[in-house]
């Protein structure tokens, strides 16, 4: 898969522009704070259609711009060309493929694309959520069922908080009240299950290359690297989709008073979390930053891997400043072996010295949100 051409209009610090991409590694540089971040957020929204940044859609046009934005790019899958736009209108956001309306799982679904940034490589010690959301983008690269399943759960699960927060506020229960929050209740834990499920399976098959990719970024033997998954602080690796559905069923019953006094869903997977393991200790506690670090970087890298041997073909590679964060050996190594796939690359960075020299690629520079093709050959870098 390779993103072509790549065109945005009012999109944050950027008015109009259209860029043509190398089908290899596209180099973005510039000083901080020119839009070489926004240009990434643009592709990462074009692919998944979501931002990997605070904020509502309506932030994301240009200051005082009351007109919205529009993303749109020229993808080449399997040697056939798809036009995919993202367009924002008030606070609303629209997908098109090929001039037909669509949603967010089908172009995630489609159009892989794996980010790289300095916030996820904070992964390991941040929230429960950023942890089960790495998990979740893996599980939607690997099973074609998982992302319309999740956006199902998400659907149900805001229509059960919709619900108990209203009785909440009322301070009463109707019968018909407690008939729908049964039902919702009964729906979200089925197909909660199954999500489950799905993770553990992914967790299991990415597990035995995580290592492997974690001493490629270290160079170094340092023991074991393991994944757990817990359900109210309880592992549940190894376990059959009937014992998770019937654990979640225990625990709701315990919880449901609390449910309806909190005006929150308690029980479910978006409750779950799953755990870096580094020498039988959690990581979170017991890694250094940079094996944190490392330790998501492996993760990704071995998703790249697992992607490529489910579906023949590599997602697009979105790396914004990535390099910055890691010491010159490990920038090296990382580079390496991103360089020896096959996929598309786009990478962000104030100083391109830090790229190989002998690698071909294209280089932009960027300015207040422009974008100026530079020459193709650079000097210095890393010996490759």
């Amino acid at each position: 898969m390779i993103i072509k051409q790549l065109g945005l209009r009012n999109f944050r610090n950027i008015k109009t522009e259209s860029i043509n991409l190398n089908a290899g590694l596209n180099i973005f540089r510039g000083q901080n704070g020119q839009g070489k971040t926004n240009l990434v957020e643009a592709l990462y929204l074009l692919t998944t259609g979501q931002s990997f940044r605070m904020g509502k859609v309506q932030d994301l046009s240009c200051k005082n711009n009351d007109l919205g934005f529009l993303i749109s790019g020229m993808i080449l899958k399997r040697n056939l060309d798809y036009k995919v736009e993202l367009n924002a209108m008030q606070g609303k956001k629209s997908i098109k493929i090929n001039g037909k309306g669509t949603r967010t799982p089908t172009l995630k679904k489609y159009f892989p694309s794996l980010l790289f940034s300095p916030e996820s490589l904070l992964i390991v010690k941040d929230s429960a959520q950023k942890r089960r959301d790495l998990i979740d983008h893996l599980c939607t690269s690997l099973y074609p069922e998982f992302g319309k399943l999740n956006f199902r759960y998400k659907k149900i699960l805001r229509q059960k908080n919709s619900l108990l927060k209203k009785v909440k506020e009322k301070e009463q229960k109707s019968s018909a009240d407690e008939k729908l929050f049964n039902t919702l209740s009964e729906m979200l834990l089925k197909i909660g299950a199954e999500l489950t499920f799905f993770r553990l399976m992914g967790i299991e098959e990415i597990e035995p290359l995580l290592l492997e990719e974690f001493l490629q970024i270290m160079d170094e033997h340092y023991g074991n690297i393991a994944i757990d998954y817990l359900i109210s602080g309880q592992s549940f690796k190894g376990v059959t989709k009937a014992e998770i559905l019937n654990a979640m069923y225990k625990r709701w019953s315990e919880l449901k008073a609390r449910e309806w006094a909190s005006g929150l869903c308690l029980v479910g997977p978006h409750k779950h979390d799953v755990q870096f393991n580094f020498n039988d200790q959690e990581a979170r506690f017991y890694c250094s930053q940079g094996q944190q670090r490392a330790i998501i970087l492996a993760f990704k890298m071995a998703q790249t891997r697992l992607h490529y041997r489910a579906h023949k073909e590599f997602p697009v590679l979105l790396l914004d400043d990535v390099l910055s964060e890691l010491d010159r050996e490990k920038q090296k190594r990382f580079l390496n072996y991103l360089l020896s796939t096959e996929a598309q690359i786009l990478l962000t960075t104030t100083d391109a010295t830090k790229i190989p020299s002998k690698v071909s690629s294209t280089v932009f520079f960027v300015r207040e949100g422009e974008f100026v093709e530079q020459e193709k050959v650079l000097t210095g870098g890393l010996s490759v």
